[in-house]
């Protein structure tokens, strides 16, 4: 298949930048003459031609992006925070966003949008392949698995597992667990995957336990209490669900154990309190208001013709070390 000619082809024939050679074409901007004349001759020699959805976003036809968000990750902060910076990117760029429900879709009803954001959509999500399956550019944070994606913003998950479980060994841990978020996403996919593999190139045992997104804390106190039973050696946990760090700390405490120095604790989804409790854990900061705005920035630069389609976005996450034991 021919891939498709975009404004970042132009801009490089023309010895410009992309978004002069979007000015260029669109007559945006300050751009002289000379210059709009050899950006056209460009677009002309490479046989460009905006696509149809980009023309929509630039005459407001509809002006609009949507976010899907299933109904169950509206219970989780770190959703929630990426759908904030998602609309202070859209914001900043002057594109309205269209936060899309299940309700609506399942009522016959077509978004009036350009194009769609899904955040690491669940397997066997209706919506979602609803959403997939409009003539409109889809842009997803994390792959899904069997489907045409316009472009992805993605994370190493895999390396923040990998460094997170050598630093309990390197705390003196021997056997760490993992409470886990389900496989349903291409996120709780890849961590309980990572984790597994580790396990088997250090010769240990895994020890996994397992809820569904938006568990409660009652649920989520049930299921460390469960992984901790597994085996009386476990002496650190690796939790998956956003909040369980602060749930599983309640539950060493009350087995009668010392959390950081007994059992250590790091999370792989960070959250604000887990600075102040005592002691501090360890997380992985996924940067969720970036992940929006990411999202937001390469949706509009597929519908723009500025950016090419296919293209994977790299998303920076980092290990906040804090400290993991008593002084």
């Amino acid at each position: 298949m021919k891939k498709a000619i975009t404004i970042v082809d132009v801009a490089r024939l023309a010895g410009v930048s992309r978004t002069t050679a979007s000015d260029a074409l669109n007559n945006n901007g300050r751009v002289s003459e000379p210059t709009r004349m050899m950006v056209e001759r460009a677009a002309s020699a490479l046989g460009y031609r905006p696509n149809a959805a980009a023309q929509s976003l630039r005459t407001a036809t509809k002006g609009a992006i949507g976010i899907h968000l299933p109904e169950v990750m509206t219970r989780i902060d770190y959703y929630l925070q990426i759908v904030y910076g998602a609309l202070e990117e859209a914001a900043r760029q002057q594109i309205n966003v269209t936060l899309i429900t299940s309700q609506r879709l399942f009522g016959g009803h077509r978004p009036p949008v350009d194009g769609v954001i899904l955040l690491d959509p669940l397997a066997h999500d209706t919506s979602a392949t609803q959403l997939m399956d409009l003539d409109v550019p889809v842009v997803t944070l994390e792959p899904a698995d069997g489907a045409d994606q316009a472009g992805v913003v993605s994370a190493d998950h895999e390396a923040g597992v990998r460094e997170l479980l050598d630093h309990f060994v390197a705390q003196g841990a021997s056997t760490p667990a993992l409470l886990a978020s389900p496989r349903s996403t291409n996120w709780g996919t890849r961590v309980q995957t990572a984790y597994r593999q580790w396990c088997r190139e250090h010769g240990k045992r895994p020890f996994v336990t397992e809820r569904t997104f938006g568990s409660d804390s009652a649920t989520l106190a049930e299921a460390a209490r469960e992984l901790l039973s597994l085996d009386e050696s476990i002496d650190a946990v690796l939790c998956g669900p956003d909040g369980s760090a602060l749930v599983v700390m309640d539950v060493i405490q009350d087995s009668g154990r010392s959390p950081g120095a007994d059992v250590q604790i790091a999370a792989l989804v960070d959250n604000p309190a887990l600075a102040y409790v005592d002691p501090p854990v360890t997380a992985i900061d996924l940067a969720p208001r970036p992940a929006g705005a990411h999202c937001v920035e390469l949706l509009l630069g597929i519908l723009r013709g500025e950016r090419a389609p296919d293209e994977v976005v790299p998303l920076e996450i980092e290990v906040q070390y804090r400290a993991s034991t008593r002084d």
